[in-house]
């Protein structure tokens, strides 16, 4: 969630905001996600001589070990982003897990401690702070501590713990919850400072671009210039040193006339993605570096062109593909638009899905229904994004 300029509010996971840092932070939820099943399994051991049903101990460790895989699997930069989906699968697998946890217990469960359910499921959903918008968070933190708090009412009447039932709910459900508004919180903090860092960062964008105004119009009348100067002066030249017009000279004429026209054209139409492609990889002779019949790369967000502008860039910069073999295609869908990105890869499959692997991450969060098709030596790249 972020809030825009307007005061307007967004639901964006901190993932969508930040998809690099996001990246750089999933060594701590891994760590986490390690030491829930580590603390499970432990607690599980621990009372396996107080367990009345071990069969259900063993279910529910199962269970908060697919959760836990979950959470690996679907926290990596080659699946982003995390969807709500899979975040209530979690959740709701761990609260099963507690329920079965404390029902193995039966009339056995004497202490407090024996409900350690809670304290799981409370480090996942914040481990998983970072992958889900701040109100979502709240959502089923709210709903998944109600539901935690319930099995520890009903297991609390059926076990011999001595404090009151209120006690053990409060006990139970509060990890939760607590866990929950605290994720909720940073995730609403980070998603604002990143906002306003990214609006002061427009801004000064914008001033530094009207400055540059003035020199790119200088810059284009040289060039203006000095196409003049190199091909239609000297014909200009000629014709005042000849004084006769001749059939050759008004060919040469409608020559540089349909060229100036032709380029002049081709540079107010070129879109902002032709002119990266062009100035990372250059000109082909055919011209058929990139293909938008329907000019639909203006239809781009920021964030989408900012992730493609630094794929774009960090290929050129790089030597895993072969620059002269790179190629894009927009195509229009019925949901929006398509890009279809195929290049030559030069080294291993290791060395370039290593060197590329960040920027398909970004690309994979910006953009949507990302797929990568590697036949030896072709790479082929598609996504997708919403059209007006």
């Amino acid at each position: 969630m972020s809030v825009s300029e307007n005061g307007t509010i967004s639901s964006e996971s901190i993932q969508q905001l930040d998809p690099l840092g996001t990246l750089d932070g999933r060594l701590v939820t891994i760590a986490s996600t390690v030491g829930i099943l580590a603390f499970s399994i432990v607690m599980t051991a621990n009372s396996a001589d107080s367990s009345h049903h071990p069969l259900m101990a063993q279910l529910a460790l199962a269970l908060i070990a697919i959760a836990c895989g979950a959470i690996i699997f679907g926290t990596s930069p080659l699946r982003a982003p995390f969807s709500t989906g899979l975040y209530a699968f979690i959740v709701g697998l761990l609260v099963i897990a507690f329920a079965l946890s404390s029902a193995s217990l039966g009339h056995n469960a004497v202490l407090l401690t024996d409900f350690w359910g809670p304290l799981a499921i409370g480090t996942a959903c914040m481990s998983l702070a970072p992958y889900r918008p701040a109100e979502e968070l709240l959502t089923v933190g709210v709903i998944a501590s109600i539901f935690t708090g319930f099995i520890a009412l009903v297991q609390s009447v059926v076990t011999s713990v001595s404090a009151p039932p209120m006690i053990v709910v409060l006990f139970s459900l509060t990890p939760v919850l607590t866990m929950s508004l605290g994720g909720a919180a940073f995730a609403r903090s980070l998603a604002a400072t990143h906002q306003r860092w990214e609006s002061r960062a427009r801004r000064a964008a914008n001033r530094q671009l009207k400055r540059q105004h003035v020199g790119v119009a200088r810059s284009v009348q040289q060039d203006r210039i000095t196409i003049l100067n190199r091909d239609v002066v000297p014909l200009f030249a000629e014709l005042i040193e000849r004084r006769i017009i001749s059939p050759d000279d008004r060919a040469r004429a409608a020559e540089y006339s349909e060229s100036i026209r032709s380029l002049m054209v081709t540079e107010v139409n070129r879109s902002w993605l032709e002119s990266v492609v062009a100035t990372s990889f250059g000109v082909l002779d055919d011209g058929l570096r990139i293909r938008d019949p329907h000019r639909l790369a203006g239809a781009m967000t920021s964030h989408q062109r900012t992730a493609l502008r630094a794929a774009v860039l960090a290929v050129a910069s790089g030597d895993e593909l072969s620059k002269e073999s790179v190629r894009l295609e927009i195509d229009k869908t019925p949901a929006g638009a398509m890009i279809t990105v195929t290049a030559k890869v030069t080294s291993s499959e290791s060395s370039w899905r290593s060197s590329l692997a960040p920027y398909l991450a970004v690309l994979r969060v910006v953009f949507t229904g990302l797929r990568i098709t590697y036949r030896s030596p072709t790479l082929i790249v598609r996504f997708t994004y919403d059209t007006p």
